[in-house]
């Protein structure tokens, strides 16, 4: 677990912090979803590998999702308390990337 926390906190640390000020043009202020989107991808996956043979696969599903969506929550808080605010459209990537997760499992 100690494993873990740790790989999710370097991951968010390496992030860039400005990641809502990317300007990538074709997708105007979408690279920020993307990278939501991306990042749910990422720690959804790797928390799922890791207990998924700790806990077996329907609990692993239970806890990567929470994980992933409480962490994205976390993000949108913090954005609301420092930044411009939260964005529903980040929650809603992230939600997409947990959806294509679980369909994947799913096969």
């Amino acid at each position: 677990m100690k494993k873990l926390l740790l790989m999710v906190i370097v991951s968010l640390i390496s992030i860039k912090s400005y990641s809502q000020s990317y300007n990538i043009p074709p997708f105007k202020r979408g690279g920020d979803k993307i990278l939501h989107f991306t990042c749910s991808y990422i720690i959804q996956y790797n928390s799922y590998n890791w207990l998924e043979p700790r806990l077996g696969k329907k609990k692993a599903k239970l806890y990567s999702t929470l994980l992933t969506l409480g962490i994205g929550a976390s993000k949108e808080i913090i954005d609301q308390k420092f930044r411009k605010g939260w964005e529903a459209g980040d929650m809603y990537a992230n939600s997409a990337a947990i959806m294509l997760f679980r369909i994947e499992l799913g096969r």
